[in-house]
């Protein structure tokens, strides 16, 4: 059984009278620890699927399999739950609270989601992820004392700091220059390969769709890299 299995999914958004079809009979599967981008220009659907996958909206019709869980079935608190349990988010602004340091911006996640978790374990935790991608030695800043591409490292750990089995990133690397972008996407590779995790991209980035396994473009080909 495929890990992510998108089942003949269309999405149609009602704007007045008019009725814009953003995804069309998409058929899909991706394997677990699979690094892949949904690839096409603004408009294409790419952040649609996204919002599907990441349990934020639903298909119009069709199904959506996620390690077995048929998640457009579950209700909006079903869906809330296995979304916190499950899923990561990487946003190509970054989305950190200003008001909280570089350490208090990944743990805040577990707080929200999994505040069972013993005050010592959510140290560790954000600690070593910190390492990880390499800002261990900036955990007391505030994000506006960071560069574009301190500020998506720290987003990578926020995102990861629940073990979640995906991460989605929408544009992750749009804000960056080429080199901090060669950067972010060399985290992010580390992060698959240690951790296990499926990391799934909305971009139009060449730099991404040249790193990605797969690129899945908007009339739903499949491209092999060689």
């Amino acid at each position: 059984m495929s890990f992510i299995k998108f089942s003949n999914v269309s999405k149609v958004y009602a704007s007045g009278d008019i009725l814009i079809n953003a995804s069309s009979h998409i058929n899909l599967e991706i394997d677990e620890a699979s690094f892949i981008s949904f690839i096409g220009p603004s408009g294409s659907g790419k952040s649609t699927l996204l919002n599907m996958l990441g349990c934020l909206d639903q298909p119009t019709e069709g199904a959506i399999s996620i390690n077995g869980v048929s998640v457009n079935e579950l209700n909006r608190i079903e869906r809330a739950k296995f979304r916190g349990e499950n899923i990561g988010f990487v946003f190509q602004n970054f989305n950190l609270l200003p008001v909280l340091t570089v350490f208090e911006n990944v743990e805040y996640p577990l707080s929200m989601v999994q505040d069972n978790i013993l005050k010592e374990e959510r140290t560790k935790r954000v600690l070593d992820l910190l390492s990880k991608v390499g800002m261990l030695d900036q955990k007391d800043k505030y994000p506006n004392q960071l560069s574009g591409g301190q500020k998506q490292r720290v987003a990578i750990a926020r995102a990861l700091v629940t073990n979640p089995k995906i991460v989605l990133a929408d544009e992750p690397t749009a804000n960056l220059d080429s080199a901090s972008a060669f950067q972010i996407i060399n985290v992010l590779h580390k992060m698959r390969d240690e951790l296990g995790t499926t990391f799934i991209f909305a971009t139009h980035d060449p730099r991404i769709v040249q790193e990605a396994e797969d690129g899945i473009l908007k009339n739903r080909q499949v491209v092999k890299k060689d």
